[in-house]
């Protein structure tokens, strides 16, 4: 397991109210958050399982919203019960809704000294820039924020192979022989996509290989993982996204096909149902 980030420890003496921490490693995200906040609650880069750190969760797959936001900044729950800070933790896999980030704002512009708060964001484009991991959090919380950018040592070449794109999902686990197999004939559907010349109705044929792919490893791999087809599904069109990006010449045709991953992206991220989505894709015109 990696050690503490020096970029967080150098912060664990004296630290700031509210903090963006940005990667390409959801994974590492998590870990360094978790031993940030039990330096700066307990004194040790040891994970501490404490309930003075609290990691934000939703029943909404996508979304954390307002009630989940109330939830944990009432008076009471901001205040540790044993360590020096209350620590509470943005994960990476759910969004704010805009009256969730409203509310939120609410709080960090008035900090208590007893509280932190951390948003952990891995980026949609990572490897094309970063500010895009910082595009669907508020302008208002950024600048409200420390905004720390944490590299790790995930590097991907989007070449579609079965390593890269195992290792571009990022869940920190070895699958087996029958996932593996799934998984490498959604690769090939993934890379199919990336030829903009297709008619719309073999781009539909494509896109609902993907999606059928996608759920049939879902159901494999979610209850080690916790993931959805939706989060699974932004995952596979975030890859085909980066491989156009950074393998092929970007003329407008191209940049285009991109606009219209990122548009799913953000429609799946909304709640919108995967069958829809992969339906308006098919039907762009490029």
């Amino acid at each position: 397991m990696s050690t503490l980030n020096k970029k967080l420890f150098n912060e664990s003496t004296n630290p700031f109210h509210a903090y963006l921490l940005i990667s390409n490693s959801s994974i590492e995200l998590i870990n360094q958050a978790k031993k940030f906040s039990s330096l700066i609650s307990f004194g040790t880069e040891e994970i501490v399982n404490h309930p003075d750190i609290k990691f934000v969760s939703s029943e909404n797959i996508n979304t954390l919203g307002v009630e989940d936001i109330r939830d944990v900044v009432s008076k009471e729950k901001l205040s540790p019960i044993e360590g020096k800070y209350k620590v509470i933790v943005f994960p990476p896999f759910k969004s704010l809704t805009e009256e969730a980030s409203n509310a939120l704002l609410k709080t960090i512009e008035e900090p208590s000294e007893s509280s932190i708060f951390m948003i952990l964001s891995s980026g949609i484009f990572w490897s094309h820039g970063r500010d895009d991991s910082k595009s669907l959090i508020l302008s208002t919380i950024k600048s409200r924020c420390r905004t720390i950018f944490l590299e790790s040592n995930l590097a991907t070449n989007f070449d579609f192979s079965l390593n890269d794109f195992i290792k571009f999902l990022d869940y920190g686990i070895s699958f087996n022989s029958e996932v593996n197999s799934e998984l490498e004939s959604l690769v090939q559907f993934m890379d199919n996509l990336t030829d903009i010349e297709n008619s719309g109705p073999e781009r539909l044929k494509i896109l609902q290989s993907i999606l059928n792919s996608v759920s049939s490893v879902n159901s494999e791999i979610k209850e080690i993982t916790n993931t959805s087809v939706s989060e699974l599904l932004i995952k596979c069109i975030e890859y085909v996204a980066n491989a156009v990006l950074n393998n092929f010449e970007l003329d407008s045709k191209r940049y285009q096909f991109v606009e219209s991953l990122e548009l799913a992206i953000s429609d799946l991220s909304s709640g919108l149902r995967p069958q829809i989505v992969i339906s308006f894709l098919s039907v762009k015109q490029y």
